[in-house]
């Protein structure tokens, strides 16, 4: 039960993490900012977030975060943002869907990605994760 509450959690965070995604999308290339450009600063600003809310309530991390935490959580995000924009390149320009439907298919396909590397690589001390691994 314990796992899924955890999931749940993360998931609850994930639709703040994408409301601001979305907005921050919507109005960069409303401005015609370069979809790729705006996929970039949209996912940071809703990154920004999720480190935050998850760190406290989805994996109820105590004290202060660590460096080695932060910079693991900025690299799944990475690893999550290249895929992102990968496939938001081949459903939109290659597979000709809209832009909203390749932005929706995208955020679904990586969000489980995201989820793993953050429970397995990010709010994890390290012997457990050598053993969950």
């Amino acid at each position: 039960m314990r796992k899924w509450l955890s999931f749940i959690k993360f998931a609850l965070v994930g639709v703040v993490n994408t409301s601001i995604d979305f907005i921050v999308y919507a109005i960069l290339t409303w401005f015609n900012v370069n979809y790729i450009l705006a996929q970039c600063i949209s996912y940071s600003a809703g990154v920004l977030n999720s480190y935050i809310m998850n760190r406290k309530w989805t994996f109820e991390q105590k004290g202060k975060g660590r460096k080695r935490e932060f910079i693991t959580f900025i690299g799944v995000n990475l690893i999550t943002l290249v895929m992102t924009s990968c496939l938001l390149t081949l459903f939109y320009k290659h597979l000709g869907l809209s832009l909203w439907i390749s932005k929706l298919l995208v955020t679904a396909v990586c969000m489980g990605l995201n989820y793993i590397g953050t429970k397995k690589l990010v709010f994890t001390k390290w012997k457990e994760r050598r053993t969950s691994l």
